[in-house]
């Protein structure tokens, strides 16, 4: 069997070759934030590792606590790397400075000149919290990735991201046992030695680091399509979709309510005299009132439902499972959320007109643009505030 010192130099040396071919194979490609976060945890590992290599010789007092600190580091990246995953999730940073201060303080209380095992309790806790907690990331990430519709599935990242939740399971599993012994038995306890000690604990490690290797690559190269889709999809200003994608998801999901029988309406919103706004108070606050109504739709439609931005004031939304009354009671209901949020603006916010249009009468979803924009008209010219919905051959 490999010493403890053979399998941490085996360990340093996997992780940094690792580290060398992410960063040049997959982060400076791609700058996704999750090969980043991941490329700072295996130099943190790597360094980590070979700190210890110091153990019993005069550098201990210094590589023990430095080896602590930087395994928190390590640990605290691979949860970034994972909550990034998710877009939109804010990283607490401060932690990368507080979780190792935190733990250097009983490490330095309990000799790290003598005692190998200064602070590790503390640090073995800390670890499997964040790796549990990065496993919960992850199985998130790949629920939501597995539950994508068939032209947006990627299937090399979900299996992926299969991958590294499973081994980031085991890792926190691994962890908080070793964290239990540690303070049931101590780790110079035989039972600890044999299930937790340095060569069963750098064997996973090596195991999961080989398994994730492919896995965090195939992520790192999704999350920079992902990103990419996005800018193709979305509207630059207001992050809703645009008109290209926006047009191509509404057929898709008012084909679908007609087949399953559910109610569907498109709206056509435009807010009213935006002009006016540009030239009285500059495009910068037409370009606010646009991202506040963007935020407006999005705080309004349903998880099922679909907005985006047709172009310059003009917006459409999807409305599932209403019928035309209720369709227009939503409207209606966003339009006060909107003209509320005017309290915040020093100018007033312009008030919104819709059009509304469903799939009646075997019409074809490509129809309903042209019936919701003829009840936009109405609206216009009935006054403009308020919400118009077709009616048939006398709005032809």
């Amino acid at each position: 069997m490999l010493d403890d010192e053979t399998m941490r130099i085996a360990l340093g040396g996997v992780s940094l070759t690792v580290l060398v071919l992410f960063y040049l194979g997959v982060y400076r490609p791609t700058r996704s934030s999750f090969s980043g976060w991941w490329s700072v945890s295996l130099l943190c590992a790597g360094s980590s590792t070979s700190l210890l290599l110091f153990n019993g010789t005069g550098l201990q007092v210094l590589a023990n606590p430095g080896s602590t600190a930087l395994s928190a580091i390590g640990v605290t990246c691979v949860w970034f790397a994972t909550r990034s995953l998710r877009r939109g999730r804010a990283l607490p940073l401060w932690l990368l400075a507080v979780a190792p201060a935190v733990i250097l303080v009983p490490t330095l209380l309990q000799n790290p000149a003598e005692n190998v095992w200064a602070g590790n309790g503390l640090l073995f806790s800390y670890m499997g919290m964040m790796f549990v907690v990065a496993a919960t990331e992850v199985w998130l990430a790949w629920r939501a990735r597995a539950s994508r519709s068939a032209y947006e599935l990627n299937g090399e990242a979900v299996v992926a991201l299969l991958v590294s939740a499973i081994a980031s399971s085991a890792l926190g599993a691994f962890y908080v046992l070793r964290a239990v012994l540690y303070y049931a038995v101590g780790p110079e306890d035989g039972l600890f030695e044999l299930i937790a000690g340095t060569a069963p604990t750098t064997g996973i490690l090596l195991v999961c680091l080989v398994a994730v290797t492919f896995s965090v690559s195939a992520v790192g190269w999704d999350q920079q399509t992902q990103a990419l889709r996005r800018r193709a999809m979305e509207d630059d200003l207001t992050g809703l979709l645009g008109r290209t994608e926006f047009r191509l998801r509404a057929e898709h999901a008012l084909s679908a309510a007609a087949r399953s029988g559910v109610s569907a309406y498109l709206a056509v919103a435009d807010l009213d005299h935006f002009k006016v706004v540009n030239d009285v108070h500059g495009h910068a606050a037409g370009d606010r009132a646009l991202v506040e109504f963007a935020q407006t739709v999005r705080d309004t439609i349903r998880p099922d439902e679909i907005a985006g931005r047709l172009g310059g004031e003009e917006f459409g939304l999807v409305l599932i499972g209403e019928d035309a009354q209720g369709a227009a009671a939503r409207l209606d209901a966003m339009s006060e959320a909107f003209a509320a949020r005017s309290s915040s603006f020093d100018f007033d916010l312009p008030t919104v007109s819709y059009g509304l249009a469903g799939l009646e009468h075997g019409s074809m979803p490509t129809d309903v643009y042209e019936r919701a924009d003829l009840a936009l008209y109405r609206a216009k010219d009935a006054g403009r505030n308020q919400v118009v919905a077709y009616r048939g051959e006398a709005d032809e």
